[in-house]
């Protein structure tokens, strides 16, 4: 049997456009796969908090830097000693209200600012130490399951002590877990 006419064009050119269906939609499945495979849908921004945090911490009047009360200017790049130990030594988390504060239950950021000094004792302070403590441990892969949900950044800033109008220089190791 033998099918003419229009309809048997039809028919014909219907069975034609399968494949073509077929790679049509092979190929649109295919772009949609790599259009999600390259699209970031999560930003981790705790390296960029953490350096929030230490640029407060060095430029801010509320900071370590030192502050000239006549002058009413901060002077970056410089450290009060004075101001430091007071803050390392009164309260451990004494920085987490003087300078920027996330709460009183701060579940972002902490961190461990050392001052190393040539010939002295190193100085410590906290920023929310509690959780420094909570944390620091979740950061070594030597953990049993490896290291946790948080991530620690180091950074180094040469500074300039002012130890009562003397100036000498320091390093100033920030150990920041986010």
């Amino acid at each position: 049997m033998k099918i003419s006419g229009k309809r048997g064009e039809i028919s014909g050119e219907i069975i034609m456009m399968i494949p073509k269906i077929l790679f049509l939609t092979a190929v649109l499945f295919a772009v949609v796969i790599l259009v999600k495979l390259y699209i970031i849908t999560n930003t981790d921004i705790r390296e960029v908090e953490s350096n929030v945090l230490i640029g407060r911490l060095l430029y801010s009047k509320h900071g370590l830097s030192y502050f000239d009360e006549d002058l009413k200017r901060v002077y970056p790049g410089a450290i009060d000693l004075n101001k430091f130990k007071q803050i390392g030594e009164a309260n451990p988390n004494g920085l987490d209200m003087i300078s920027l504060s996330y709460g009183s239950d701060n579940p972002i950021i902490s961190a461990k600012i050392t001052l190393k000094q040539e010939s002295k004792d190193d100085v410590i302070a906290f920023y929310n130490k509690n959780k420094f403590d909570q944390w620091e441990p979740r950061t070594l892969s030597t953990v049993k399951g490896g290291a946790g949900s948080v991530k620690s950044f180091r950074k180094e800033v040469y500074v300039l002590v002012n130890d009562n109008g003397k100036f000498s220089p320091a390093i100033l190791e920030f150990n920041i877990i986010s």
